[in-house]
Order: C-alpha cells, then structure tokens, then sequence
C-alpha cells in the first residue's frame, strides 16, 4: 500500500545549539519544505507536531508552535516519539481522506540534564531511587549480549567507527571526528561496557516533512518517496528478563507490521538501506536482529563482514546514524529525511546508488529500555 507520498522535508542544524527560538525554527523549515514543492499554508489540511514534553521542560509543548507550522484555523496535533509516530498518524489521516496534505514540524534547542530527564522513566521502586538512567539501563543489556550472544566490546566499538566514519561525508551531522576503533576503545567508560564515545550527543536543531496524496504528490514532485508500510509497537514494562529486553519485542512486533503492509518477505534482500536509531552503538546490532536483516545472534558477524558498511550490500546508518546526530523530539523526521536523500537520484551529496527502498526506526529509547515504543516505516521509490 503506498498511496502517500513524502514530498519535501527541510532540516535547520544540527549542532550544539541554534540561534533560532523554538517557534521561529519550525517556522522557518517548515516554509522551507512547503517552499521546495510550491505549496503555501492554504493547501496544509493538518499539521502534526513531534515535541515531547519531557525533553522541552513544558507541558502541552507543540500548542506555541502549532501555527508557526501552518496549523491557524487547522487541525493539530501533538505526537510523541521522536517522528516515527508522526508520520503514522500524517499518513492515516490522509489513507482516511480526512487530508491530501499533512505537514509535520519539530525542534530541539532546549537546554537540559537528559541522565536525569530518563531517569523519570526508571521503576519509581527499585531503580529511580538509585538514580539509573537510559546509559545504565541500556548497559546492563549490553553486558547480558556479551555474555550470550557472538559479540565483543571491539564490535561495539567497530560499529561506532562505522557510523563516525559515515557522518564526516554528511553536511547535517553534529559530530564530524573520525576515531578508530582503537580510539572508541580508548575512551572513557561511563557504564559498563558502554564507553563514552559510544553514547549520542544531544543535538539542537528543526526539521519538516510534508506528506501528501497519490494525487497531489505527483502534482507537485518528480521524485516523490512512497510510504509502503507503517507498523507501531510497545512491550510490557520488563525490569529483570534481559533475555526478552535483548530481543526488541516492540521493534520486531512494528517491523512485522511494516514489513507485512509493503510486502517484504526477505528484508535482507528487500531492503537497500536502513536507518535504525541507535543512541547507544550497542543497539544497532540488536536492531539488525528485530528487522530481520539477520538471525538472532549473526548481528556483529554482519557487521564484520562488511555488509551495513556505506559502500556493503546493506548499508545501516549511511549517514551516521544516532550515535552521531540525534535530535531527540526531532529524530525521527531527521531520519526519515535522510532516507529520503538516500533514495532519491537527484540529490548529489547523499543519494544512494541503486537504492529503491529503506526502513526507518523510532523509539523512546532516550528515556530508558524498560517498558518502550517502536514505529518502523518502509518507504520505496515505486509506487504501487
């Protein structure tokens, strides 16, 4: 099914901190992207927000931004999870014909401890009094996949070079250093075997999607990326079984979705690129295993073999993945964005040769790995 379309998106950033406010910087990618395909706000019928208010130290976050982004006099929404979850929603108010085009704005330059912002999200008995936050709790999961699965520190550490090496080649990236894998070793351990050079940084900047109809996407592009599935998934709040916690039940129970709505049945033929969020290296491997590109513990052995390198068969993160820029409310458009450039032949910097189709992960991961949510989109370069 691919009877929407992403037409246009702008990116503002990323960096350490912008200059623009927050309801400036919507502003300004959103007339960007509406810009690109000579739309104006007239022809908006929705507008979504992905703002969490966790990370913009405010309640009800998006309702100063929700006209700055097309949304006076229109419907508006605010929803949760970085943009995955956004763009679900966009594309099921327009499969619905409740809209022919939605746009979708977010923006991080708030200043704030995230260590304790997650730490919110820990059991309020046992682990929020000791302080535990999204690093530890996704490092007592890495310790449990060195112990039980074919992976070494050195393929953490082998995947980092990966995606640093990936981010120098790509204008948006926050981080542009290129260490070895003797260097991410090198550095300083902040949990065990999580190592400092491992963890994402906390990136400031604005992006916009527009997603429209069949009909009025090939009004407005030559070269529209086709939404060909879209699958949400949540797990149970898990505190002690790191055998379930290893297996990204709700990323598996979303890409299931996805994958069944565009018709994948061998992803790691399927697939010509993915963009998984990996906030901590660690998690990529394990996302290589719930989006089936592998069996259950041959994650590090693809990666050692070449295959999600830039220039493998299947490349993972191609433009630095998470671990190298990582909007936290605007992650999941930033991602999306990237794999649209991926796809499409004309852009010259980021295109990916021969690449006609590409997953996209999304989670609130930043706020630990307890009890969690997943989306997970298939976009394609056909339409059906």
């Amino acid at each position: 099914m691919s009877d929407v379309a992403l037409v246009s998106h702008a990116l503002n950033g990323f960096q350490d901190r912008i200059a623009s406010r927050g309801n400036e910087a919507v502003f300004e990618v959103t007339r960007e992207a509406l810009d690109k395909v000579g739309l104006e706000r007239d022809d908006i019928d929705a507008v979504i927000g992905c703002d969490q208010d966790a990370f913009n130290g405010v309640t009800v976050s998006f309702g100063m931004k929700a006209c700055a982004v097309g949304g006076y006099n229109k419907p508006s929404t605010r929803i949760q999870n970085g943009g995955v979850y956004a763009i679900a929603q966009a594309r099921a108010k327009i499969l619905a014909g409740k809209a022919d085009c939605v746009v979708i704005a977010s923006e991080d330059n708030v200043r704030f401890d995230e260590k304790t912002i997650s730490n919110i999200s820990q059991d309020p008995v046992y682990t929020r009094p000791i302080g535990q936050n999204y690093v530890q709790s996704h490092a007592l999961i890495a310790n449990h996949h060195l112990d039980t699965r074919d992976v070494t520190e050195e393929d953490y550490a082998r995947a980092t070079a990966k995606n640093y090496e990936a981010g120098a080649e790509n204008p948006y990236a926050h981080r542009t250093k290129t260490p070895r894998i003797d260097d991410i070793l090198d550095s300083d351990i902040v949990s065990w075997p999580i190592r400092e050079s491992e963890i994402c940084p906390i990136s400031a900047g604005a992006g916009a999607l527009v997603l429209t109809s069949a009909e009025l996407a090939n009004e407005v592009t030559d070269s529209p990326v086709w939404i060909e599935g879209a699958g949400l998934g949540s797990s149970r709040y898990e505190i002690r079984d790191m055998d379930s916690l290893l297996e990204m039940q709700s990323l598996r129970a979303a890409r299931r979705k996805a994958y069944d709505q565009a018709g994948i049945t061998d992803a790691r033929t399927d697939i010509d690129l993915a963009q998984i969020f990996n906030p901590i290296s660690s998690l990529e491997l394990l996302g290589y295993e719930a989006l089936d590109l592998c069996e259950n513990g041959d994650g590090a052995q693809l990666l050692r073999d070449g295959v999600t390198e830039p220039d493998g068969d299947l490349p993972v993160n191609p433009f630095g993945g998470a671990v190298v820029t990582n909007p936290l409310n605007t992650g999941g458009l930033y991602r999306t964005a990237m794999a649209m450039e991926g796809l499409r032949e004309d852009d010259e910097v980021l295109a990916m040769s021969d690449a006609q189709r590409a997953v996209v992960t999304g989670s609130d991961q930043m706020l630990g790995c307890r009890g969690q949510t997943d989306g997970v989109l298939v976009l394609g370069t056909e339409a059906s």
